[in-house]
């Protein structure tokens, strides 16, 4: 499903970039998503194969019709006239990683033992994008298991400043 959530997002995000609505249709597709999962017995529908083909895609355009771009309207139309419906949130991230790309903005995995302060957060933030060059986006989480410390990932590089990752390496230096 990956491989298929990335396709529908890289025609979505085309279509959006060609008609200079990629905002319009990142934060539209941002409530479809959420409205998508206030109601599971709604997006159930959009997927059961018993209920007839034409009135699950009446319904789409009848629900979200007036409140989203056009063009994402018809994304997913075809996701739920071929089945795909379960791609929606994938696709999304998908779409988001574009939006992202696009603006020149890198995503930063951070995790800490604790939650970090908005002081900290600025402090990862600055480092990291004079190390990057990059504007710096930040996903931040909360790891216990890391004892202290954090644990930062973005565009597949690790920096590992954890007490867990320091305690290991010393583990591994002392040979136990």
């Amino acid at each position: 499903m990956t491989q298929t959530s990335r396709e529908y997002a890289e025609a979505l995000f085309a279509l959006a970039l060609e008609s200079d609505r990629v905002q319009e249709t990142s934060d539209a597709l941002r409530t479809v998503q959420e409205a998508m999962h206030a109601n599971p017995d709604y997006m159930a529908m959009l997927c059961s194969p018993a209920i007839p083909k034409e009135a699950r895609l009446t319904s789409i355009s009848e629900t979200f019709g007036d409140s989203v771009p056009d063009i994402l309207l018809a994304v997913l139309r075809m996701l739920c006239a071929r089945g795909n419906m379960n791609c929606l949130d994938r696709m999304a991230e998908e779409y988001g990683k574009l939006y992202l790309e696009q603006q020149g903005i890198l995503v930063a995995k951070v995790a800490s033992a604790v939650a970090l302060n908005a002081e900290e957060k600025d402090r990862i933030r600055t480092a990291l994008e004079k190390k990057t060059g990059q504007r710096i986006e930040l996903n931040c989480s909360v790891d216990p298991s890391l004892l202290g410390g954090v644990r930062v990932e973005t565009d597949g590089v690790v920096i590992d400043g954890s007490l867990k990752a320091k305690l290991q390496q010393i583990k591994e230096v002392m040979g136990t």
